[in-house]
């Protein structure tokens, strides 16, 4: 709900201060007043978009500012996903500058032009003769309908279940492509770890590989001379032991007569000690001497293994071939992983298809019996409205598939003459039967759902009489329960207003200025004696301004 309004600097506005009442308030004023300059104020604070020339005074800057009070329209989530502080008191700002700079304020927090329109959107509705395309579109249609019969929530419900069926659908088809493109890679990947795994890294030294390549290549050298050192050490007549040992126990003994060689005893048992495991080492080497040829070739083969591996990989140790064996079965393991994921999704998809079926049936019988029900009401309200020749009818017919609102679609028809031919309303109807039809589906729309504040712009242009009244009275009757503003030049219309605002000029000496005010009692009175009897108010016009305002 519009709670305030404020406009400075703009066009023929100075400064524009209006307190909004809940309900219906109906806007007067003379044609030429500065009525349209209103609502385009309105409609730039809304988000559209900005003509500098209309800022009033090159100095200053243009300000236009609104208070709502949101709290009945459940829009709390809008506020969270745009990052904005949500209050039940909402305020809206935008400032023009005549260079055709522009700021947007919601809550004191700046925004984009695009959020700010949004939000309006969400915030007000303005009607005219001339744009009457909400009626038009399959949405509100739709909506409407929905809320009639009273399975709006239902719908939601079945949004949700759509976005869901979407998504896992989606996730499904990217699956599937992934899994077509991974049966390639799988092949590669398994012959790459085929390669790595029939070498057996594990706890394998390259270096310790080539030695004993290496050992195997020099075999005759090695075995004749470990052949050599061990006739040297296994000589009887003169081996290093035997003729250590012989020297160890001559200076044992001469170590007795002179000091001087008992280190040199000492040295003679350290080499003695020395040779003795030199010995047993060659005895040892000359045990490993002998090697199978086979595994002279194994060897081989897998030192040029490793090494085509590490050059193919582009690596320089067996550790990093190892890491790669690692990720190569990670990347394997996710392949499969998707494998069972496309298994999982196909299961969901459909799942979520039988589901989403089921309640687009549920909703679809539910619509069609809402339908009848849903254009009696609106050809009542019509023949309140000076047409009743007119009659509404609605067309559902069934998609192929479930859609994002259900598996109807569903197109409002109209006549507006006995005998004529239904037809869609933006090829039937004229403006101001569109905007009475109009009229009559959003007070059935009211009724149901939490609208957001309702502007009429002289809708009600050619209409006259009874059908003023009846008019009147339907605006009377949404105000209690939304609120709406009408701007009318009927005075049955502006009398059946809460409050009524009064649009007019005043010319000074070097400028003239829009001002728009709050009507009291009297003024009511006079203003309406004025617009019955072309600007001449008499007593007789005052009198039946009265009755009109008594019977609000």
């Amino acid at each position: 709900m519009l709670k305030q309004l404020e406009i400075a600097n703009y066009a023929l506005i100075d400064n524009v201060a209006l307190d909004i009442k809940s309900g219906f308030t109906s806007m007067t004023g003379e044609t030429g007043a500065g009525k349209s300059i209103l609502l385009k104020a309105l409609s730039l604070l809304m988000g559209e978009r900005a003509d500098t020339s209309v800022i009033k005074g090159a100095e200053k800057k243009c300000v236009l500012e609104a208070v709502f009070d949101i709290s009945a329209l459940g829009i709390k989530g809008f506020f969270e996903n745009n990052d904005l502080d949500y209050d039940q008191v909402c305020i809206m700002r935008r400032e023009i500058t005549t260079s055709g700079k522009s700021r947007a304020f919601v809550n004191d927090t700046p925004v984009s032009i695009a959020v700010l329109k949004e939000l309006g959107n969400q915030l007000i509705a303005i009607h005219t003769q001339h744009q009457t395309l909400d009626v038009l579109g399959p949405s509100f249609q739709t909506e409407l309908l929905d809320h009639f019969a009273g399975i709006a929530e239902e719908v939601k419900v079945y949004q949700k279940e759509y976005k869901s069926y979407q998504e896992a659908k989606q996730k499904y088809v990217e699956l599937q492509l992934k899994e077509k493109e991974n049966r390639i890679e799988k092949d590669y990947l398994a012959y790459l770890i085929e390669e790595l795994e029939t070498l057996k890294l594990e706890n394998t030294d390259l270096q310790t590989l080539e030695n004993k390549a290496a050992r195997i290549e020099n075999a005759e050298k090695i075995n004749n001379a470990l052949a050599f050192a061990r006739s040297v050490f296994e000589n009887d007549s003169f081996s290093p032991s035997i003729g250590i040992k012989t020297l160890i126990e001559s200076f044992d003994e001469l170590k007795t007569y002179d000091e001087n060689f008992a280190s040199i005893s000492a040295r003679l048992l350290s080499l003695k000690i020395e040779l003795d495991d030199i010995e047993s080492e060659v005895g040892r080497l000359d045990a490993d001497a002998d090697i199978d040829p086979e595994e002279a070739v194994l060897i081989q083969e897998k030192i040029e293994g490793i090494n085509a591996l590490l050059f193919k990989h582009n690596l320089r140790e067996i550790g990093e071939l190892l890491e790669l064996q690692e990720k190569l079965n990670v990347d394997l393991d996710a392949i499969s992983t998707v494998e069972s994921d496309l298994q999982d999704y196909e299961k969901k998809v459909k799942t979520f298809k039988s589901q989403l079926e089921k309640s687009a049936l549920t909703i679809s019988q539910k619509r069609i019996a809402a339908a009848p029900q849903l254009t009696k009401k609106a050809d009542a309200v019509l023949d309140q409205l000076a047409m009743e020749n007119a009659e509404l009818k609605i067309q559902i017919e069934p998609l192929d598939t479930p859609g994002p609102n259900g598996i109807d679609k569903i197109e409002f028809q109209f006549k507006t003459n006995a005998g004529g031919q239904f037809s869609p309303l933006k090829k039937t109807a004229s403006g101001g039967e569109l905007s009475r039809l109009m009229l009559a589906l959003l007070s059935i729309l009211s009724e149901r759902k939490n609208l957001p504040t309702l502007i009429f712009d002289e809708i009600d242009t050619g209409v006259s009489g009874e059908v003023a009244g009846k008019m009147a009275t339907l605006f009377h009757e949404m105000g209690k329960k939304i609120q709406v503003i009408a701007i009318t030049h009927l005075p049955q219309v502006a009398a059946k207003g809460r409050q009524q605002m009064h649009v007019h000029k005043e010319s000074g000496s070097d400028k003239t200025v829009t001002q728009v005010a709050e009507l009291d009692s009297e003024q009511r009175i006079t203003i309406l004696a004025g617009m019955m009897s072309a600007g001449k108010i008499t007593d007789v016009a005052k009198e039946n301004a009265t009755n009109l305002l008594s019977n609000v």
